[in-house]
């Protein structure tokens, strides 16, 4: 990677690089640290995420009017950037492809390779109505304000028709040049294989026309203090939690995967009626908060005999500005909050070094359903989107994975397809009594794919600043 970053900075047309570490294991981000030029900045993940995944966190970072993606490794030159980069600096373009089918100098690689590239590349045009050459390319140019606007979604290589489907749905101007391109073979690290090309293919589909009605695009509530106010959506919640109250295995389950984590002075941020605060006591000197009066009065009611907890009513800004903490927990909360990352960069602020935040939070956006809508969800996570909003606030991830594989099956059916809701007592109860003392087992023998919930700890990292603290 050292190569790579010395021969970006030595273009002339480099205003600033961001690299970003997909949670290597070689060192180079270390090297890279030693770097002695302004214009450098390195952003990690914390975690291997995948190509998509890191290139959505590095344009958040960028500031200068064109971002220009580059692997890292040398398949693509920077010496091309003078001819991607003129039709954008001349007002032409919005985004410029560098296609690798051209009469340029290219090393002779795979046929097979190339007439899958061709296949794809075709299906692609079909959907987008575009003439490209080359769709796959590593080596795309964008105006800063065009990518920052486009909505990704896909983590891995998928990214490439993902981005080439919504530019040309944006109807922005595409262009395509030539350029040289230096192709690796498998044994020198090249890590493309039959099944991303189905991948691929999958993902040119899915953000087809028909595919996207078909999908239906994720209901992440943009209006939502629009359609459902606060006092709808705090019955709506009461109501769910009452009947979540006697689901005890469940309670027990999440909090017994965040009791290592969890130790001298816990904040249990939106502790709603309890029914956790009860268990995280346990473990130590508990402060329950609530957003909502009415559910920080049965807090104080539940609590009033209890000396080592304390319940306080606020936002999470102003619960975490009082006091400092050991750790922070916040179950079934983050969703809530309209700014996720913010929220974090609060909690962050009111722990000592060395603490951590515990979370738990619904998972997969193509299970949002009307029910999540209606207690106040603004999004449901994916790994890399937790993973990115833990790290913009400074945490250190120190575990990420999903939770509950059969629930989400479950959610599909009762809130997607019936639009029903999932917490209705009977399904709560049988879902406590049968199914958690099962995957309380089995999910602590093996690490599950997927779930209808991600459990996250974020540690925040001692640095020079919380040496004085």
């Amino acid at each position: 990677m050292k190569s790579v970053v010395d021969h970006v900075l030595a273009s002339p047309f480099t205003a600033e690089v961001i690299v970003v570490d997909d949670g290597s294991t070689d060192g180079s981000v270390e090297i890279l640290r030693g770097t002695d030029d302004p214009r450098l900045r390195v952003v990690e993940t914390g975690i291997n995420l995948g190509k998509g995944a890191a290139l959505r966190r590095g344009f958040r970072e960028v500031t200068a009017p064109f971002v220009v993606v580059q692997d890292a490794d040398l398949e693509y030159d920077p010496q091309d950037y003078a001819e991607l980069l003129q039709p954008l600096i001349d007002g032409h373009a919005d985004v410029v492809f560098g296609t690798r089918f051209s009469p340029r100098p290219h090393r002779v690689m795979y046929f097979w390779n190339a007439v899958a590239n061709r296949l794809l590349t075709m299906t692609s045009n079909m959907v987008t109505n575009l003439n490209l050459t080359d769709v796959a390319t590593g080596f795309k140019v964008f105006r800063r304000e065009v990518i920052q606007s486009i909505d990704l979604d896909q983590d891995r290589f998928g990214f490439e028709f993902e981005v080439t489907a919504k530019a040309a749905h944006a109807q922005w101007r595409i262009y395509e040049v030539g350029i040289s391109y230096d192709g690796r073979t498998y044994a020198e690290g090249k890590k493309v294989r039959p099944v991303d090309g189905l991948r691929a293919l999958v993902c040119i589909l899915r953000y087809s026309g028909p595919g996207l009605r078909f999908a239906r695009p994720r209901l992440v509530s943009q209006t939502f203090s629009e359609t459902t106010g606060f006092e709808d959506a705090d019955d709506e919640l009461r109501a769910s939690l009452d009947n979540l109250d006697d689901a005890r295995n469940y309670a027990a389950w999440i909090v017994e995967m965040m009791s290592p984590y969890l130790h001298g002075d816990i904040i249990e941020i939106g502790a709603g009626h309890g029914t956790m605060s009860e268990r995280l006591s346990e473990l130590g000197r508990l402060t329950a908060s609530e957003l909502s009066s009415r559910a920080a009065d049965v807090l104080r009611q539940r609590f009033a005999d209890r000396e080592d907890v304390t319940v306080v009513e606020g936002a999470v800004d102003e619960v975490m500005g009082t006091e400092r903490y050991d750790a922070a927990v916040m179950i079934n909360v983050l969703e809530h909050i309209p700014d996720d990352v913010e929220a974090l960069r609060d909690v962050y602020a009111g722990l000592r070094p060395g603490g951590c935040v515990a979370l738990f939070v619904p998972a997969h956006e193509a299970l949002y359903s009307p029910f999540d809508h209606v207690i106040g969800h603004h999004r449901r996570y994916r790994r890399s989107t937790l993973a990115e909003a833990l790290t913009m606030a400074g945490f250190e991830i120190t575990e990420l994975r999903y939770v509950n594989v059969p629930g989400l099956f479950a959610w599909f059916l009762v809130a997607r397809v019936l639009s029903q809701k999932p917490t209705q007592s009977a399904l709560a109860t049988g879902f406590d009594r049968f199914a958690v003392p099962v995957l309380r087992r089995l999910e602590a023998r093996y690490t599950m794919p997927t779930g209808v919930s991600l459990l996250a700890i974020g540690t925040r990292r001692p640095d020079r600043r919380d040496a004085s603290d």
